[in-house]
């Protein structure tokens, strides 16, 4: 099974910053990467108008859907800000064995750094594992984990959902979450109930980005879709566990803020050969994400 990469030109999403991103079976055993070309530069506001940001790229071969700009700041519904941000980071994200710059950042801000997840404070996650197929009960949960020792990310599991995923998420859903940003949403489902995962594509994945006028980017929440018909077939076959791991970790890296290389040793490459997890390149860029700043403002 291999992996191949396909670019699809990426519109601006006025509203919410999204980076999607998605994986597609092919025929046989063969995993096909779509991916967002995200637009040049950052989207900003006037001064004192939140930035919901641009569409970043991940992989998947769907359309932008279309959303509504806000007319003023006054009409962005956000939480109040800086819940469970504490003054340094919760974690330490593991510093590669072997150094390596074979890592891109899905998006940067003015100062070079990337925008990535505030490392001082949790990132919550939900589930819907409904539709989940027996043997992969165990491949999320350890993808997480693989994450986190790698970002120094501290993530907490809220437990099951039974939220649908939606290509126009928001990213503050205060009737189901309460006063906080939303947390990532991970999603076993179809492409009946996920359009975007219409035809071979069996995964996506994205996160969202939150600013205030010009100023810096961070994520506030993301969501991950996985077909779970398209993995159910490949699961018990020889290394179908790998594999749909090595998806759920490629789309995971899409969320944290990697984009794709050129370099085919890395997972976040266009194609995997073997499924041997993250690479030196991988892991130095999900280590500078993972030093991020801390956002008491967001």
């Amino acid at each position: 099974m291999r992996l191949m990469l396909n670019l699809v030109a990426a519109a601006l999403i006025a509203g919410t910053a999204f980076l999607a991103a998605g994986l597609a079976y092919g025929d046989p055993r063969v995993v096909a990467l779509f991916g967002l070309d995200r637009p040049q530069g950052p989207v900003v506001g006037p001064d004192g108008v939140p930035d919901a940001g641009t569409p970043v790229p991940g992989h998947t071969a769907l359309a932008p859907a279309p959303q509504e700009a806000p007319a003023e700041a006054s009409g962005l519904d956000t939480p109040p800000p800086g819940l469970e941000e504490q003054d340094q980071p919760l974690g330490q994200p593991k510093k590669p064995a072997v150094a390596s710059t074979a890592y891109r950042f899905l998006a940067t801000n003015s100062d070079g750094s990337p925008v990535g997840y505030s490392p001082c404070r949790p990132l919550h996650y939900v589930v819907n594992s409904d539709l989940a197929p027996q043997g992969a009960e165990r491949l999320v949960d350890d993808s997480i984990a693989v994450i986190s020792r790698a970002t120094g990310i501290v993530f907490i599991f809220d437990g099951p959902t039974a939220e649908a995923p939606s290509p126009s998420r928001p990213p503050y859903q205060k009737d189901a979450y309460g006063d906080r940003w939303a947390p990532l949403l991970i999603a076993w489902t179809t492409p009946e109930q996920a359009p975007r995962l219409q035809g071979s594509v069996v995964g996506t994945g994205g996160s969202t980005h939150f600013s205030f006028g010009g100023g810096p980017r961070s994520f506030v929440t993301g969501s991950l879709e996985l077909d779970a018909p398209q993995i159910a077939r490949d699961i018990d076959r020889a290394d179908g566990a790998a594999y749909a791991t090595a998806v759920i970790l490629h789309e995971l890296g899409h969320v944290m803020g990697l984009d794709h290389v050129q370099d085919p040793a890395q997972l976040m490459y266009g194609e995997i050969g073997t499924p041997d997890g993250f690479a030196a390149g991988d892991l130095n860029g999900l280590y500078e994400l993972g030093q991020a700043r801390c956002r008491k403002d967001l």
